[in-house]
């Protein structure tokens, strides 16, 4: 089961996750690393959760995700280049190891 949730608050073990339409708030759930890269989170960020059965202990956060706000920074991989943008510019993976 895929639910929305916003961000309780952010432990050692994991990401605890509060859902609106039960009030209930889940233990330290583990997050996806997606390409080996850790993800941040803060309180009431919305979140993508996959419960792996009914019980709200066994879950995986997939991440955040946003619907009208932009995004702060973005990372984008075109043509095997990764770019990191933010509101000073962008500069490419292969630019930063050039250095």
């Amino acid at each position: 089961m895929i639910r929305i949730g916003f961000v309780s608050s952010v432990g050692s073990g994991g990401v605890s996750v509060t859902y609106p339409d039960t009030g209930k708030t889940t233990a330290e759930l583990p997050v996806l690393a997606f390409a080996g890269i850790k993800q941040t989170f803060e309180k009431d960020d919305a979140v993508l959760v996959a419960h792996l059965s009914n019980d709200n202990s066994t879950a995986v956060i997939l991440g955040k995700f946003y619907a009208g706000d932009d995004p702060k920074a973005e990372m984008a991989v075109k043509n095997g280049m990764l770019t990191l943008k933010d509101s000073s510019g962008s500069i490419s993976v292969a630019e930063i190891i050039a250095k």
